[in-house]
Parts: structure tokens; C-alpha cells; sequence
């Protein structure tokens, strides 16, 4: 037998190695980063730096460690480590990538910029460089430049949802200069998609609109047909509500003359069908929150008699009722209309042209009922809190806000995510995994669904006077498979949950309260030590026009649909004494329940921001720091993260820049540990 002729191993073969301990690592740096497993980064780094020792002019394994040491938050090794690769192999477009990603954990934007730019001239594939890119004018506030350039990446990327929820984030900051039919057929395009939030595209579908109907101070000069059968109006008008004031006037004037044409012979011109159904729609998105003049009412309030007559009689065809209908719904919402419950109880066919948006109306009616007969109740100990019961019905009759979708955002762990906001603090009593969170004053949920969808995983409980607000919540919530605990209650009984949380958020609610440290004390009482509380409190520097509005009104508040309407009316008539330009650019005084909580709030106090660590400090809680309101040059400037910054560091950025504060002071608490 021939014996086996030995060799000695060759350099090649000892390269060989590397690469079953680099399979490893890249495994386990994968599942770390799914599973948010700082144990496994560290099992990652020991596998990398192996194959690393046994072949260090590998490319892949020195990017490998790059990304680990970022994940682990260790940015200088990171950089180190790219900077070992690009030596090697300066035109590395997978290096520049991985460098401009540390560059943008370390909020270096400009940095980031670069490193992404040169990766994607290298190769628009090899990487999400351009992806990435985009991302950073985003975060740099260039939304033109992002704009453009998610707009190039939705053309092949179109179900990609975080592209998808970018490219509508920036469109939100961008209007046109000018007519661009190129443009028309992308929003067009756009308002096919699903899960995305329409209104975000508001300031730039409004600004298409007016340049092209030509639309100005002194009025439209197109003829109706052209206005009544416009794609892009018919459109915007059923995806989301106007908030103009110049295309609100056209489109009261519009309505006003297709009403008095049509009521005369109780029929809709077919040439007119397209524009009453959207209409009608828009109508129900912003609640019935135009100007009615008394002729309008009266006749459609004699439309709605009819209507309920009809609804009376047997048989009755969908057809018939169909003219009547829409005209009313034109101008009311339907949970306004004295013969809703008996619309809903019918079983009719409409006409095709508005059979979508009245089964998805009923529909969605009826939804709010039986999610209201479910919903579970504390035991009600505020029967003498006035302030809250008139707080319960202001969003039992108006919900606020109606929203249809969550945005995106990245899926990460809470406490890491806090972590990186204050550096300086110990967040080791916060669960890694299973944190019990209460939502307090949750009103229509999308914020604790947003929670329950971008950090997992969480237990989510959330509370909230009002009975309608929750349905809305609920609904939402079912459609998206997410579980969370809904619950009617009053925040100052929240001991009735007989449940303690690691984590509450609390936004918008305590200055609504008619004792807010009441209320803060009352979740710090079932807040756990070392837990944390995120509030938000209106700025009394940024809402000085409203509360001389409401002043003006000396505690007797325009509560009713016809009042608020005569004075939106009167503000942008410019017939109230004052200037109102902050309140009438605001999109929320362009639908009725936003209106109303804007403006009309049963209770409001405001704040400064000087006095909230006190406020924080009588309640047992700590100062934490203050949530970044956004990409202001004035932050920048400091040179600090804004997690870092002092209340009075903030309260001088505020007197430089009054509206900084316009979206609420949001900042965070901690209860001390035991």
C-alpha cells in the first residue's frame, strides 16, 4: 500500500481559516443586533478579532469589526478600524459606508454626509449609501435635497416602507415654486400607497394645486367645469384635509354652488358626482369645520329631514337616497347627522360612484360603537373633578387627533434608545426586555401604538378619560395586530390599574388637568424606582397669541361646531381685533377637533421652563434632561447634545427663538432608586 505523500502547510491554507470564524462572528453579530444581545456583540468581537489575527488584510472582517465596535458604542475603535481598512483599500465603497454610519451615531452630520457621498459615487449597489444619504439631508433639515433624493429611490424602491414614510416626512417640508405635471403624476402615484400618512404631503400637493388652478388673493380665474373635474383636487380632497386658507375659500364657494344647483331638483350633475362624493369626504376629515352661511344651513338642514323621511319608507333604493345624501354629508359629519343610527341599520346599494367611501363611513361608525360597548372602565373616584368630566366630553364628542398611521421609525430596544438621549444617566432599574409601560392620556392611541410597533418588546398599558377617543385607539390598534391594554379611567385613579411601570408617558395631558402636580403625583406614586416619566407641558413663550385668544373669550369658550366655525371665520376674515397669523398657519385649526384643542380647550395652563425641574422635584422626581424639539442652528450651536442641556441653557434658547417650544416642552423624569 502506497503511504500518504505529507506537505507542510502553505500560507494560502492558513488564510483559510479565518473565514469559519468570520461566518461566526457575522452570525452572531447579526442576531445581537436583531435581538438587542450586548452578550452576543461581545461572543461577535472575539470571533472578528480571531479571524482578524489569522488574516488581517481581509477587507470584510475589518469592516465586520467596525460595525460591532459601533453597535457596542464604541466609536473610537470603530473608527479606528475603518480607517485600518481604507489604508488598505481607499476606494472601499462598503468602508465608507460603514464609516459614515459611525459618524452618524456620533451626530456628526457633515462627516456622515461625506463618507455616504463618496461610498454611493463608488457604487450605487454595493451599499444603502444613497439610502443613507438621503437619510442624513433629512436630519440636516436640507428636505429639498432629501426630497429629491427619496423621490429617485421610491422609483424603484416603492414597497420599501421606511422609504416610503422618508420620502413623505420630507415632502411634509417642501412646496412647489411652480407647476410640474412630472410632479402631479408622482403625487398622484404616491396617494396610491398604503400605511402613509397623506397629510404629509399637504404643503406640497397644496402648492401644485394653487400654481396650477392658478389660485391667488383675488381669486381663481378657471371655470368650474375645469375646477370640478381636476385629478390632483379630487385626490388631495378625499386623502386629507386643507389647511389653506385660499383653498379653503375656493373650495366653500365650489361646495356652495354645487349645493344651490343641486337642491333645486334634488339630483347631482353626473359631471359633478366625482367632486360632491369628494367633498363630502373632505368634509368628514376636517369635521364640518368650514364656514356655513344661514342660507346653506337651512337647506341643508331641510336635506336632512328628507333624508330621514326616506330612510323611512319601504323599499328604498340606495340610488334615490344617494343626491340627498351626499349633499348633506357635503357639509355635516355623519356622527352629527340626526339619521345616522338609521342609515347605519340599513342594508342599501349605492351607486358605484360612491359606494367605497359610504360602506368605509358606515363602517367605520359602527367600528367606533362596539369598540366603545367593549372598552374596560376603572372605577370612577372623580365624580367632584368638574375640570376632568368637561375635559371627558369635549373628546367624547371631538377625538383628537384622528390620524391614520404610525410613520416609521428604526426598531430598537427603549432603554438603549434613552440611553444614547442622556448618556449621563443610570437607566439600570429599566427592564431590557418586558418594560412595563403606561401610556397616560392616550386619547386616540397613536403614540402608544408607535411604542408598541418601534421598541420591543414592551408591555403597554394606556388610559384615557374619554370613551370615543379609546374606540378610535382600539380599532387602530386591531388593524395593526398590536397588543395594548386600553383602559377608561381618570389618571388621578391610576392606582385602581393596581400595577406599578418602569416607564410612563405622559403627553399633553397634565396642563389639561385642573391640578397638574396632582396628577404628576399621582403617576410617580406607580412609577417603579430608578423608572422614568416622559411629559409634555404647552410653553407659555410659545403659545402667547392663543392664550390672548382665549382671553378674549374670559372663560366662556366657543364650544359648539356653528361657533367655532363663526370664529375661524372671523380670524381669517380678518374681522377680530389682532394678529392671528400663528394660528391660522397652523394645520390644526383646519378640522373641528383640532380646532377646538387648539384653541378651545375646556382646560389649559402653560409653563416656563425654568419651572420645571420644581414642578418635577415636588412630585419626588428628578430632572433628566429635555427631548431635542428639532434641527435648530440655535441647539447646534451649542455644542452640546440637547439631552445634556440645562432648563436655563433652554429657557436662553427659547428667548432667541420663541416658537422653538410651538410642538410642547417634552422632557424626562426619574424617580430615585431605592
Amino acid at each position: 500500500m502506497a503511504s500518504a505523500q505529507l506537505r507542510p502547510l502553505s500560507h494560502a491554507d492558513l488564510q483559510e481559516d479565518h473565514k469559519p470564524l468570520y461566518e461566526q462572528a457575522s452570525t452572531l453579530y447579526s442576531v445581537a443586533v436583531a435581538e438587542h444581545a450586548p452578550a452576543l456583540l461581545d461572543d461577535a468581537l472575539e470571533k472578528a478579532e480571531a479571524a482578524y489575527a489569522i488574516r488581517p488584510s481581509y477587507l470584510p472582517g475589518i469592516n465586520l469589526l467596525a460595525r460591532i465596535e459601533m453597535q457596542r458604542g464604541r466609536y473610537t475603535s470603530a473608527e479606528r478600524w475603518v480607517n485600518t481598512g481604507l489604508q488598505l483599500k481607499p476606494d472601499s465603497a462598503s468602508l465608507l459606508y460603514s464609516a459614515g454610519h459611525i459618524a452618524l451615531a456620533e451626530n456628526n452630520l457633515k462627516k456622515a454626509d461625506d463618507y455616504f457621498t463618496r461610498s454611493a459615487r463608488i457604487s450605487r449597489v454595493a451599499t444603502r449609501a444613497v439610502n443613507s444619504l438621503a437619510h442624513v439631508k433629512l436630519l440636516q433639515g436640507d428636505y429639498v435635497e432629501a426630497f429629491r433624493h427619496y423621490r429617485e429611490l421610491i422609483k424603484t424602491q416603492s414597497r420599501d416602507k421606511q422609504i416610503r414614510s422618508k420620502l413623505f416626512e420630507a415632502a411634509n417640508f417642501v412646496s412647489a415654486d411652480f407647476y410640474s405635471r412630472e410632479l402631479e403624476e408622482d403625487l398622484l402615484r404616491y396617494f396610491e400607497f398604503n400605511d402613509v400618512d397623506f397629510s404629509q404631503l399637504r404643503s406640497l400637493a397644496t402648492s401644485l394645486l394653487k400654481h396650477k388652478l392658478r389660485l391667488s388673493e383675488q381669486g381663481c380665474p378657471l371655470e368650474m367645469e375645469q375646477i370640478v373635474s381636476d385629478p390632483l383636487l379630487l385626490a388631495c380632497l378625499q386623502k386629507f384635509y386643507f389647511s389653506d386658507p385660499l383653498m379653503e375659500r375656493l373650495l366653500i364657494t365650489v361646495r356652495q354652488a354645487v349645493l344651490f344647483s343641486s337642491s333645486r331638483n334634488l339630483s347631482v350633475r353626473q359631471d359633478e358626482l366625482a367632486l360632491v362624493v369628494a367633498l363630502a369626504r373632505q368634509t368628514q376629515l376636517n369635521e364640518g369645520v368650514w364656514y356655513i352661511t344661514p342660507q346653506e344651513r337651512a337647506l341643508t338642514d331641510q336635506l336632512g329631514e328628507v333624508v330621514s323621511k326616506m330612510l323611512q319608507m319601504e323599499p328604498l333604493s340606495g340610488t334615490d337616497l344617494f343626491p340627498a345624501l351626499m349633499l348633506v354629508l357635503m357639509y355635516t359629519p355623519l356622527q352629527e347627522c340626526s339619521f345616522a343610527s338609521e342609515l347605519e341599520s340599513r342594508k342599501l346599494k349605492w351607486p358605484a360612484s360612491g359606494e367605497t367611501f359610504l360602506r368605509q363611513l358606515l363602517s367605520e361608525s359602527r367600528q367606533l360603537k362596539q369598540a366603545a360597548s367593549r372598552m374596560r372602565c376603572l372605577d370612577d373616584h372623580s365624580a367632584n373633578d368638574q375640570v376632568s368630566d368637561l375635559v371627558r366630553q369635549q373628546y367624547d364628542r371631538n377625538p383628537y387627533p384622528r390620524w391614520t398611521d404610525i410613520g416609521y421609525n428604526q426598531p430598537s430596544a427603549y432603554r438603549a434608545a434613552l440611553q444614547q438621549a442622556f448618556p449621563q444617566a443610570d437607566l439600570s432599574a429599566i427592564p431590557e426586555r418586558d418594560t412595563d409601560v403606561l401610556v397616560a392620556g392616550c386619547g386616540t392611541g397613536r403614540h402608544a401604538i408607535r411604542l408598541a410597533h418601534y421598541f420591543r418588546p414592551l408591555t403597554i398599558t394606556a388610559i384615557d378619560l374619554s370613551i370615543s377617543a379609546l374606540a378610535y385607539a382600539s380599532i387602530q390598534a386591531r388593524k395593526r395586530q398590536t397588543e395594548i391594554d386600553f383602559v377608561q379611567g381618570n389618571l388621578l385613579n391610576c392606582a385602581a390599574l393596581q400595577k406599578s411601570f418602569d416607564v410612563i408617558e405622559c403627553s399633553g395631558v397634565l396642563h389639561h388637568m385642573q391640578n397638574p402636580q396632582a396628577g404628576l403625583q399621582a403617576l410617580a406614586a406607580i412609577l417603579r424606582p430608578g423608572g422614568v416619566i416622559k411629559v409634555a407641558l404647552y410653553s407659555a413663550t410659545a403659545r402667547q397669541q392663543i392664550t390672548r385668544l382665549r382671553a378674549m373669550w374670559q372663560g366662556n369658550l366657543p364650544r359648539e361646531p356653528q361657533d367655532i366655525r363663526l370664529v375661524r371665520e372671523a380670524i381669517l376674515q380678518k374681522t377680530l381685533t389682532g394678529h392671528w397669523e400663528e394660528i391660522y398657519n397652523s394645520p390644526d385649526f383646519y378640522s373641528l377637533s383640532a380646532c377646538r384643542d387648539l384653541l378651545f380647550h375646556e382646560q389649559e395652563h402653560v409653563f416656563d421652563v425654568l419651572d420645571l425641574p420644581a414642578f418635577a422635584s415636588e412630585a419626588g422626581l428628578n430632572w433628566l434632561g429635555m427631548v431635542n424639539p428639532g434641527n435648530h442652528a440655535e441647539i447646534a450651536a451649542t455644542g452640546k447634545p440637547a439631552g445634556l442641556l440645562t432648563p436655563s441653557e433652554w429657557h436662553q434658547l427659547e428667548q432667541q427663538k420663541p416658537g422653538l417650544f410651538n410642538g410642547m416642552y417634552q422632557f424626562y423624569l426619574q424617580k430615585p432608586a431605592q
